[in-house]
């Protein structure tokens, strides 16, 4: 980072870039995996706004609509997580003892919030190649395997911050497997859908 050691929303992304690479290791895999999941969501908003207000795709404007309404706030939601994973990962490094143990269970609560919004983008992108635009289906495409990867990533994380013996692990363990199996299953139908099309 040229001017500011911790990364915000509007730091350049070759400043996030460079600091990923950089040590200490912070940002890392789960501010990559955050930023990944909000150009997945950018992506489904420019198909829907290419999609919008075409007469071929009437029949679609409903849910096209629908993605418009959701994919800005998510997309900006996605980049504060990334903020918020570089800072639980900042605690955790500079934490002994008993505060290290919470500061991995804080990483593992970003991650589970990450998932959420990493499947919640895999479900706007494959709306998107679904019904969007047909000359966008590639970048429809595009935008549900990046959510699909921001959520297997924030998964394995969570897994791997979290005490299994805690109270609360069990109930996160349990829904982050149902949100990674939902951006898994939007994948794959991307993936019917781009066999189907283009064969």
């Amino acid at each position: 980072m040229t001017s500011d050691p911790r990364p915000t929303p509007l730091t350049p992304l070759a400043d996030w870039i460079g600091a990923v690479s950089a040590l200490p290791p912070s940002p890392g895999g789960g501010a990559a995996a955050a930023i990944a999941a909000s150009f997945a969501a950018a992506l489904a908003q420019m198909v829907a706004a290419l999609t919008h207000g075409k007469e071929r795709y009437a029949a679609s404007h409903e849910r096209v609509r629908s993605v418009l309404g959701r994919a800005p706030q998510l997309r900006d939601e996605l980049l504060l997580l990334a903020v918020r994973d570089s800072e639980a990962v900042e605690r955790f490094l500079g934490a002994r003892g008993e505060a290290r143990v919470e500061a991995l269970r804080e990483a593992a609560r970003v991650q589970l919030d990450l998932l959420k919004g990493a499947a919640a983008a895999a479900d706007l992108a494959v709306t998107m190649a679904d019904v969007g635009a047909s000359s966008a289906l590639g970048d429809a495409a595009t935008a549900t395997f990046l959510a699909a990867a921001a959520a297997r990533s924030a998964f394995w994380a969570m897994r791997s911050d979290l005490d299994a013996a805690s109270a609360e692990a069990a109930s996160m363990l349990s829904l982050g497997l149902e949100l990674v199996e939902k951006a898994e299953a939007a994948e794959w139908r991307a993936r019917q859908i781009l066999n189907e099309r283009i064969g």
